[in-house]
C-alpha cells in the first residue's frame, strides 16, 4: 500500500483528491495540508511515499516542491490540475516534480498517475512532453535540473547535484542532508557518471546554481 499527502491551499481540492485516494485499497492517505511554513515539518514527519500537489493560480508553491524533497528525498511528487503552460511546467520539473496531470484529466487517471509514481514511474502527458523536446531545442544549458532529471538522476542525486552546484564540499552535504562521508561520496561518484562530468567544476557548469 503506498502512502500519499495531499497538498493545496483549496480546502475543497484537498477533500475532493482525499475522497478520491479513499477510495483505492492500494493508497492510504496520511494527510491533507495547505503550503505552508509548516510544510517542511508535516512532510519530514509524514514521510510520504507520493506528494500531490495542487497548485495554485500563480503557480507561486512550485517552491513547494523543493521542500519536500529536502524533508522526504524519496517522495514522488505528482503536480495536478496542470495547465498546457510550457514555463510553469518546466519550472515544476526543475523544481523536482515527476508527475504532471493536466486539468481535464479523469479522477481515474489521476488515480492511475498515483500509482505509476509509486512504482517508480514517470507521468507526462503528451502536450507536456513535446515542450520538453521544444526545450531541448531551444537548447537545455540553462534547464540544469531538467538535464538532472532526464539523465536519470534519482530525486536523492538531484538534491546533491544541486548542492554541488551551490559549491558545497562532501562534508558540508552529508552534514546538510544526515548522511555519512561515505554514502556522500557513492553519490557524487554516481551523479558525476551519470551526467557525464569527469569532476566536480565540470558538473557545476552543467547544472549551474538554482
Amino acid at each position: 500500500m503506498r502512502t500519499v499527502l495531499v497538498i493545496s491551499a483549496s480546502r475543497f481540492y484537498r477533500e475532493s483528491l482525499v475522497r478520491l485516494f479513499q477510495t483505492d485499497t492500494g493508497l492510504r492517505v496520511l494527510g491533507a495540508v495547505e503550503v505552508s511554513e509548516l510544510l517542511r515539518q508535516h512532510v519530514f514527519q509524514l514521510q510520504p511515499e507520493i506528494v500531490v500537489l495542487h497548485p495554485g493560480p500563480d503557480h507561486s508553491d512550485f517552491a513547494a516542491v523543493r521542500t519536500i524533497h529536502e524533508a522526504a528525498p524519496e517522495a514522488k511528487v505528482l503536480v495536478v490540475e496542470m495547465k498546457e503552460d510550457r514555463g510553469a511546467f518546466l519550472r515544476a520539473v526543475r523544481a523536482g516534480a515527476r508527475g504532471f496531470s493536466l486539468r481535464d484529466a479523469s479522477p481515474v487517471q489521476v488515480r492511475a498517475a498515483a500509482h505509476k509514481l509509486g512504482r517508480d514511474g514517470l507521468v507526462c502527458p503528451l502536450p507536456l512532453i513535446l515542450a520538453l523536446f521544444q526545450a531541448f531545442a531551444d537548447g537545455l544549458d540553462s534547464d540544469s535540473v531538467l538535464l538532472g532529471a532526464l539523465s536519470g538522476l534519482t530525486p536523492r542525486e538531484l538534491q546533491m547535484a544541486n548542492l554541488l552546484a551551490e559549491g558545497m564540499e562532501n562534508k558540508e552535504i552529508a552534514a546538510r542532508l544526515n548522511l555519512s562521508l561515505g554514502t556522500v561520496k557513492t553519490h557524487v561518484h554516481n551523479i558525476l557518471h551519470k551526467a557525464g562530468a569527469k569532476h566536480r567544476s565540470e558538473l557545476k557548469q552543467m547544472v549551474g546554481s538554482q
